[in-house]
């Protein structure tokens, strides 16, 4: 009931909160504020400086959670004193909300997990790849710092990938994938012959995003698959450009289309062995792989 209640809290807030924080939001007044009545010790100004964007934030306590504006950077549709997220302690070390990266009147809502060290945090997005953002106000975080057991703690190592995953009535493990940059979707891991193994719906969604057509068919005849009125009786194989596992991704992986698969996509494990070592925790729901 608590989780339920914070979420709808967390919800209500990005969606019509915005427009009073803009008018509210002044940067000099938080200073002061915690010049005079002091600060907790996660609250200050933070920068994240990736290759992709470069911006600053103040995170401010209010209550039992925690706000997150933007200040300034290189993100053309966020203004000055836009809430950004608000997050909230949900167990030890780590924080939950969403974070909103359209703009106030307009949200586009992501739920995220925060994980805070020494002058930094980790943010994870929902489809657990990260951004690590270094604080430069009031005390700045060295280039090299003795980060805490937050980020010692197995599950959120940096050479580490980790989802969440879920079990099928079947008994397969299941976990989020992301194909060709288009296609997000839970496929199941098994031990199977080839690397991956596609039902027809997939390959042909695929070609409807237009990444994939026929320079990408190994085997078989793609005008021949295309056409819908011919069964399916030649074996087709394709390469798949992109397959993205957290914050990792596979390139050119062989896919073999399968009439009489009941799981829209199967993935060998040895393919995902290629990254790292594989660990699945059935109990926390969880796909760990450290990385080589």
């Amino acid at each position: 009931m608590k989780n339920h209640f914070l979420n709808f809290l967390l919800s209500f807030s990005l969606i019509y909160l915005p427009i009073d924080v803009v008018a509210q939001f002044e940067l000099d007044s938080l200073k002061n504020k915690w010049e005079v009545e002091g600060r907790h010790d996660i609250e200050g100004i933070y920068s994240l400086n990736s290759s992709s964007r470069t911006y600053s934030i103040a995170l401010a306590r209010e209550n039992d959670v925690y706000k997150l504006v933007y200040l300034s950077g290189d993100q053309e549709n966020w203004l000055y004193g836009d809430l950004k997220a608000i997050v909230a302690p949900s167990e030890e070390k780590i924080y939950e909300g969403r974070w909103n990266a359209g703009r106030p009147e307009e949200p586009l809502l992501e739920d995220i997990k925060i994980v805070f060290g020494d002058k930094k945090f980790i943010l994870y997005w929902s489809d657990w790849s990260i951004d690590e953002f270094r604080m430069t106000f009031p005390e700045k975080a060295e280039s090299k710092t003795n980060i805490n057991k937050a980020f010692d703690d197995e599950i959120f190592r940096r050479n580490n990938i980790v989802i969440p995953i879920q079990k099928t009535d079947s008994g397969l493990v299941e976990f989020p994938l992301l194909v060709n940059d288009v296609l997000q979707i839970y496929v199941s891991m098994d031990k199977i012959n080839a690397d991956v193994v596609v039902s027809k719906d997939i390959a042909q969604t695929l070609i409807q995003t237009r990444t994939l057509g026929y320079k990408e068919w190994v085997e078989g005849n793609f005008y021949e698959f295309i056409d819908k009125n011919k069964p399916l009786n030649s074996s087709h194989i394709f390469l798949i450009k992109s397959l993205k596992v957290g914050s990792e991704e596979i390139n050119n992986v062989k896919a073999v289309i399968s009439k009489d698969l009941s799981q829209s996509m199967l993935i060998n494990i040895k393919l995902l062995e290629k990254i790292g070592k594989v660990n699945i925790d059935l109990d926390k729901e969880l796909l760990t792989i450290t990385k080589k």
